[in-house]
């Protein structure tokens, strides 16, 4: 009998308790609790891309500093702008730092500057802005999207995939970039054909030579930046 009206007196306790948890929910203002969440995520996301843009200054300033180091290795038929391919080594990371869409932003803005500091044709800035957003999107897709290379344990496979990425790059990247200035060249001096072609050939092995330097520096210190990037963000 007492161990009947102990079970009737937990049951009811324990009934109790959840009525008093279906209580608890019927009271939670729904709507207010998903507002809350919701600005919250919103504070987040402020902060985040706040973050960012401080970021994408600080990389265009220096991307921009570095470009003011005039030191050219000589090649032969062209030459290694030292300052210039180091601007190109810290716009190619950025999408470790910032991302692919602010680090696509930052090529067209250096662009801008560029401009704005050493003037010349705005069309020639112009297709050289498309060209480093070309840059950083290759960058992206292939050590990243394709090859992600950044979750692979063996140094041997590393090496390897950031050798084929590499150069993919120094092929697409100058070709297009060395093409855009074809028919930039096209449109500046009124469709001379033969000079524009002249230029194309030569623009296109100056920046494979030129490229090459940023895209070693890239493959030799892309993975020890993303072990950095890591840590920082966890």
């Amino acid at each position: 009998m007492k161990k009947t009206d102990k079970e009737s007196k937990l049951n009811v306790v324990i009934s109790q308790k959840v009525l008093n948890a279906y209580d608890e929910l019927d009271n939670i203002d729904l709507d207010y609790e998903i507002s809350k969440l919701s600005k919250t995520n919103r504070h987040a996301r402020f902060k985040s891309e706040t973050l960012n843009i401080t970021l994408v200054s600080l990389l265009l300033s220096m991307s921009t500093a570095v470009s003011l180091i005039n030191v050219v290795i000589p090649l032969g038929i062209t030459g290694i702008n030292v300052g210039f391919s180091l601007k190109y080594f810290i716009i190619a990371i950025s999408f470790q730092v910032v991302g692919l869409y602010w680090g696509m932003i930052i090529g067209l803005l250096d662009g801008l500057l560029q401009f704005i500091i050493y003037g010349l044709s705005p069309l020639f800035r112009f297709t050289s802005s498309l060209g480093l957003v070309l840059w950083v999107f290759l960058f992206w897709f292939l050590f990243k999207k394709l090859f992600n290379i950044y979750e692979k344990e063996s140094i041997k496979t590393r090496s390897f995939l950031s050798f084929v990425a590499g150069v993919i790059i120094l092929i697409i990247q100058p070709f297009v970039s060395s093409l855009m200035g074809y028919f930039r060249t096209l449109i500046e001096f009124g469709g001379d054909k033969s000079y524009s072609f002249v230029k194309f050939m030569q623009s296109w092995i100056s920046l494979m030579i030129f490229d090459l330097f940023a895209i070693v520096l890239f493959c030799i210190l892309t993975y020890r930046i993303q072990l950095i990037i890591s840590k920082i963000r966890h």
